[in-house]
């Protein structure tokens, strides 16, 4: 099987990855070291926010698009682990934001879409855990071409249209009038490689606003608004409700769970959980 050639990284892709590189070698070399012989499938690798801050580009580029960052974040991390013998898959999770972004739930907008923010909420209720599918792998049937395509939690499957080499042998042979058009399939002829698929564990959590004074003593909980949280791979089985603790999460606008037609606009917000920070709260 040919798989789809790599992509170089853009000028500014190649800033963020030397300010992970920097950022990662200068303060947590020690922490990968000691992770040597750790058996865990997935470690969630704590990354304090006052640190991503200091490097120039990595900063605007982490609050302006955190996801591809992280992804460039995961990517050098992964590197060092495998340098120093840890066998197992990071997960970057960013705590420690300052005050200006501590958010509440009840004043989220649409208008704060894909914007990071800290919420302090009490845990209402943890579903069970499950799985999306998070990358696709498909082989053409008649080339065997390999096409990945990413996929989007709580969105229609995407599958490839087209592949391309079969497109541009067909153009080619066009200017052939000894060969039959029967030979040609009108449709895409893809099948999905299951072994080279990617899933993530998730579990879905219902969180409300709360306030307490400085002495951390609960003086109100929300009954106004409930938001849907999703937390994710090491994070999924580790939280229990009701509980206090702090979110740092991405706002995303997910589809009305309860849409009965494909094409429904109507959306709800929701948080893409980056990391949980715990609250001694006392009621």
């Amino acid at each position: 099987m040919s798989f789809k050639d790599e992509v170089a990284p853009s000028e500014t892709d190649q800033q963020v990855l030397a300010c992970w590189n920097s950022l990662i070698t200068s303060n947590y070399i020690d922490d990968i070291k000691h992770l040597e012989g750790t058996s865990d499938a997935v470690f969630g690798f704590t990354i304090h926010h006052p640190l991503i801050v200091k490097e120039g580009v990595l900063a605007l580029e982490f609050h302006e698009n955190p996801t591809h960052a992280l992804e460039l974040g995961t990517q050098v991390l992964q590197e060092q682990f495998d340098k120093y013998g840890v066998r197992m898959r990071p997960v970057i999770r960013v705590v420690e934001f300052g005050p200006e972004y501590l958010r509440k739930v009840d004043d989220l907008r649409m208008r704060d879409r894909n914007k990071l923010f800290s919420f302090d909420v009490k845990l209402n209720d943890i579903s069970h855990p499950y799985g999306w599918l998070k990358k696709a792998v498909y082989e053409c049937r008649d080339c065997g071409t390999i096409i990945v395509k990413m996929q989007r939690r709580a969105r229609e499957r995407e599958s490839p249209s087209t592949c391309r080499p079969c497109m541009f042998k067909a153009v080619d042979y066009m200017k052939d009038d000894d060969i039959p058009w029967g030979l040609f399939s009108p449709r895409p002829n893809f099948k999905m490689v299951l072994e080279e698929c990617k899933y993530e564990d998730i579990q879905d959590i219902s969180m409300r606003q709360i306030t307490y004074n400085k002495d951390h003593h609960l003086i109100h909980c929300s009954t106004k608004n409930e938001i849907i949280g999703t937390v994710s791979d090491d994070l999924v089985g580790d939280l229990t409700a009701p509980d206090y603790v702090r979110v740092n999460g991405i706002v995303r606008v997910q589809p009305i769970p309860s849409r009965n037609f494909g094409k429904d606009t109507r959306r709800v917000l929701s948080i893409d959980v980056l990391s949980i920070e715990e609250l001694p709260i006392e009621e």
